[in-house]
């Protein structure tokens, strides 16, 4: 449970803390960390190494028979009691997706050779056929709710395993800080000095720590075809540069790419940037996207992310694969068009309320108070 790692954390973190702050009591069970979350308890239980995450549901198995929890919200695979076939949870949101989901845009990236030589290897990956056994499992039980965070989670749901009974559609929301024009002004003005940007340059921002699944590398290919020669685009995570910075040194844009380690607070670089770029190979429903949005910042993204439903609405741009470099390049002339950006800045402040935190917990206590009286 720590919060730096990724998505998945930060959600289950800011659900929780709105959870506790409507007077629940929130318990999270984690293989390892610590409570930075006032009110709630975070009760790790080890088993991070080989083993998991068979060992892991294990031990999540013997905390719900103990504690006789009300309402039991697995984010991760978790295993059936082995009494009446019953599993441990009431209900399953797979924030990253289905097993077979995040499999399939793994694959989706590689070449045909590369294709047929990771479905053969995925015969030999032990966790990966533990996890598909254990969700399969869970899927097959349905009076476990299973929840998507996006259209695409649903339907993978549908596709995978032909689960359609007791299947909801609850969008991923985020919660933002509260910050004055002059502060966000001056975060702009800080980190576009850093990177030797003018006011009116073009800034496009990645923000990755799988910078192949979240296509890096062809982001950087559509810099180099994009007509403005002092556009940037920022690259923010931890994956490892040195290939990318080489690609870039080969495609003539090696001044104009721009890594930096991931930062404590992400929105001082949203407040430097003029749009989000995130080719995503697979996503269930990014967060960057959606703080994007609830930061009035156009983005342009992929099919194969969740939260491109949301741009749908006008507050992006969606190509159909980060393949499709003529429509990549085409999004970054329209996100750069002064009247344009203006429209789907516009967009993005009427599609904020709902890419909130507030109205996904919303509609998960009306699920969960339903489960109750069920």
């Amino acid at each position: 449970m720590d919060l730096h790692r990724g998505g998945r954390e930060r959600s289950v973190a800011e659900i929780a803390a709105e959870l506790d702050r409507r007077g629940h009591d929130v318990t999270i069970l984690c293989q390892e960390g610590e409570s930075g979350i006032s009110g709630v308890e975070v009760l790790p239980l080890g088993f991070t190494g080989r083993g998991q995450p068979a060992k892991f549901a294990e031990a999540v198995r013997d905390v719900v028979r103990r504690e006789k929890y009300d309402i039991i919200h697995a984010t991760l695979l978790v295993p059936d009691f082995g009494e009446l076939s019953r599993v441990a949870a009431n209900v399953y949101q797979p924030r990253g997706g289905t097993v077979p989901g995040q499999i399939a845009g793994k694959t989706r990236r590689l070449y045909p050779l590369g294709r047929i030589i990771r479905q053969a290897s995925l015969l030999f990956n032990s966790k990966r056929q533990c996890e598909l056994r254990m969700e399969k499992r869970i899927v097959a039980d349905t009076s476990v709710m299973c929840l998507g965070v996006s259209q695409m989670v649903v339907e993978e749901f549908a596709t995978h395993y032909n689960r359609c009974q007791n299947v909801r559609l609850v969008y991923s929301g985020v919660d933002v800080p509260q910050v004055d024009d002059a502060t966000r002004a001056a975060w702009r003005t800080q980190w576009r000095q850093k990177w030797d940007v003018g006011e009116k340059d073009i800034v496009f921002l990645t923000v990755a720590n799988n910078f192949a699944l979240k296509g890096i590398g062809e982001a950087i290919k559509a810099l180099a075809d994009f007509s403005s020669t002092e556009a940037r685009l920022v690259i923010v995570g931890s994956g490892k540069t040195n290939p990318y910075r080489r690609l870039a040194g080969r495609c003539g844009v090696g001044g104009a790419v721009v890594f930096e380690q991931a930062v404590e607070n992400i929105f001082e670089l949203y407040s430097a940037a003029d749009a989000v770029v995130l080719l995503s190979w697979q996503d269930a429903c990014s967060r960057v996207i959606l703080e994007a949005i609830r930061w009035s910042l156009p983005s342009l993204t992929t099919r194969f992310n969740g939260a491109a439903e949301l741009l749908a609405r006008g507050a992006g741009i969606v190509v159909e694969s980060p393949r499709d470099l003529p429509g990549i390049v085409a999004g970054m002339e329209k996100l750069s068009d002064h009247n344009k950006h203006l429209e789907m800045s516009n967009a993005c402040r009427d599609t904020s309320d709902f890419a909130s935190n507030i109205r996904q917990v919303d509609e998960l206590e009306k699920i969960y108070n339903e489960i109750v009286e069920r």
